[in-house]
């Protein structure tokens, strides 16, 4: 298991606290991949079937309050709220019922014998790849004003009200040019029109401050390309 440091903001004292590095999350279908991967002898119909009946029958355990005790889990039940006397009864205003999952002993087990290894804190920044100019099919080299490029690369999704956006710098005076029109915008890809630029060298610089369609950050992440393409 991975773990990266980050600054501890909870405490005035310059120290550290520890992260979890996830690579891969996993959600049911994922998962019947992985156990159709493994076993040939069931088909994914079979998995789906049994699977679907495990969950429906945990759930009605639950309806009827009892206890469910699995090699993954424990789960039992407990109520907060204070009942006035003994002939008080559940209010929901008042009282709240709590379902509680607990490590079962075999994947305590399991917990024990992790050994963490620590890496480099993943980058949250957008990162600019390459870009093609569709007139030429030149990529990371020349850009033609007045014509469409595709940027591709991670977390470019621009948003945001904080001089956001995609921007040509010229190398010679670092003079900004912003692309105005997008017609794609998405964190894997940026279609576009090349602004009007004149004859010199450019860097792309991208200022945005989205994290996800319900999120946008105070924060203005700011990347500049490792290429540079050139306007003859």
């Amino acid at each position: 298991m991975k773990y990266f440091l980050t600054p501890n903001k909870l405490t005035e004292d310059n120290n550290y606290s520890g992260r979890i590095k996830v690579d891969q999350s996993y959600d049911l279908e994922a998962f019947i991949k992985l156990m159709l991967s493994k076993r040939n002898l069931v088909s994914e119909t079979d998995i789906v079937a049994v699977l679907s009946a495990f969950f429906e029958e945990i759930e009605m355990c639950v309806q009827r309050g009892e206890n469910v005790n699995l090699p993954i889990f424990n789960m039992s039940y407990s109520i907060t709220g204070v009942f006035d006397d003994e002939d008080d009864s559940f209010d929901p205003e008042r009282h709240k019922l709590h379902v509680n999952l607990n490590s079962s002993v075999e994947l305590k087990a399991v917990i024990d014998d992790i050994r963490p290894s620590k890496v480099e804190a993943g980058s949250t920044s957008p990162q600019l790849k390459n870009v093609l100019d569709v007139s030429t099919q030149s990529v990371n080299n020349k850009i033609t004003p007045g014509n469409i490029f595709e940027l591709s690369g991670n977390r470019m999704k621009i948003a945001g009200d904080d001089n956001v956006g995609l921007f040509f710098v010229a190398k010679s005076d670092k003079q900004e040019t912003k692309v105005e029109t997008l017609a794609t915008n998405t964190n894997k890809k940026l279609i576009g029109l090349t602004p009007a630029l004149s004859t010199g060298q450019y860097n792309l610089l991208l200022r945005t401050q989205y994290v996800n369609s319900n999120s946008i950050s105070k924060t203005v992440k700011v990347t500049i390309s490792d290429f540079i393409v050139e306007v003859e």
